[in-house]
């Protein structure tokens, strides 16, 4: 029998309710994108009037739908007594929905008390961890080191998690060494270009080169899993609107998305927050942006692009860099096109060569991947 663990994460998370409870945090990533950073943290009485209100509008189907109630910072354990109080009072409300609760958290604040803690309460979290590959690029990236971090301890309590890989333009060279040697020893990861960087000149052939070395490993090794973005969906390439010039909104950001800053005040996502941009007033600035209408949220000079299709936006960082929701970080094009062609072309040799009959996931996968194959083969920014 299955257990409640993997029950849960089988249910479709249809909302992400986040609650910054604290500004504090005791690293300074390279690529981190709070730029003001605070000792100010979230009260017992905002998270509970926040959550209030999200109980009661909430409305997920019980047998497939789910809630996420994101506890974030800062680095939220610097609070973790507000993770415990917030915890024990959702328990206590007999809540007529399935709901789950995730810490995203670099992992050096997990202390033996708080491991236990939440090993003890398991099948109620997901915990989102920061391993950005080697040793070098965590130190590169993140100033501390991978084998002070509790890894093995969150591959063990929770055996399906995550861990998160965030490149640099520092460490996009040592990618493919990094991902690989956390595969070897077992580890689940989602590893994704740092949004809001400068990335150089070439940095794209570097990725190309360091793409199509992580491809040949899992060609060579079947039997691993394919993880992100290797197992990435291709869906603009397959459904009716292919035709369609304007793709969907890649996030939810500003509708299942609701953030929700330490005085509880409502944000579209979190690179909204002016701990983010030192905005004070951005919500008045963006009370007219319809999130809900993906056309409006189209730069103007994207719009007959070869690549939108595939060209990932960040619309917190577009705001926060450029003053604009739709003004895309044209340094990023030429990778995320070296990705899709990369990824591609991957798929469609993973999927006709491998010894065994797909799944009607997996036709899907190889039936987008021709498609964006085709489309993007030839191209060149």
């Amino acid at each position: 029998m299955e257990n409640s663990l993997s029950n849960k994460q089988k249910i479709k998370t249809t909302r992400v309710c986040t609650l910054m409870i604290t500004h504090a945090c005791n690293l300074n990533c390279t690529y981190c994108f709070e730029k003001y950073k605070s000792s100010k943290k979230m009260t017992f009485e905002v998270a509970k009037n926040i959550l209030k209100n999200e109980f009661k509008t909430y409305k997920g189907d019980i047998k497939s739908e789910r809630l996420a109630i994101e506890l974030f910072g800062g680095e939220p354990l610097t609070n973790f007594s507000l993770i415990k109080d917030i915890y024990e009072w959702t328990k206590s409300q007999a809540l007529p929905f399935n709901y789950i609760f995730q810490i995203t958290t670099n992992g050096t604040l997990l202390s033996s008390n708080i491991k236990q803690w939440l090993k003890e309460r398991k099948d109620d979290f997901r915990i989102v961890m920061s391993v950005d590959g080697t040793e070098v690029m965590q130190q590169t990236n993140r100033g501390c080191k991978i084998s002070d971090l509790p890894i093995t301890f969150i591959k063990e309590t929770w055996p399906n998690s995550y861990f998160k890989l965030t490149l640099s333009s520092e460490t996009l060279h040592s990618y493919s060494n990094g991902i690989i040697s956390l595969y070897e020893q077992g580890f689940k990861i989602a590893s994704s270009l740092a949004e809001g960087q400068k990335w150089k000149e070439n940095d794209d052939i570097v990725y190309r080169h360091e793409l199509e070395k992580i491809a040949e490993y899992f060609l060579n090794h079947p039997e691993k899993d394919l993880e992100h973005p290797f197992n990435f969906l291709f869906k603009e390439y397959t459904d009716k609107r292919i035709n369609e010039k304007i793709p969907h909104k890649n996030c939810g950001c500003g509708t299942t998305i609701a953030m929700y800053d330490i005085d509880g005040k409502l944000y579209p996502c979190h690179l909204f927050l002016p701990m983010v941009h030192g905005n004070k007033n951005i919500l008045e600035n963006i009370k007219n942006v319809d999130f809900t209408n993906t056309s409006t949220l189209i730069d103007k000079q994207c719009a007959s692009c070869s690549i939108l299709k595939v060209c990932k936006t960040c619309y917190g960082y577009n705001y926060s860099q450029r003053d604009n929701i739709t003004s895309r970080d044209k340094g990023m094009c030429k990778l995320r096109l070296v990705e899709a062609q990369v990824i591609s072309e991957f798929q469609i040799k993973y999927f006709t060569t491998i010894n065994r009959e797909l799944s009607d996931y997996e036709l899907l996968m190889l039936k987008a991947a021709l498609s964006c194959y085709k489309h993007l083969k030839n191209v060149s920014l």
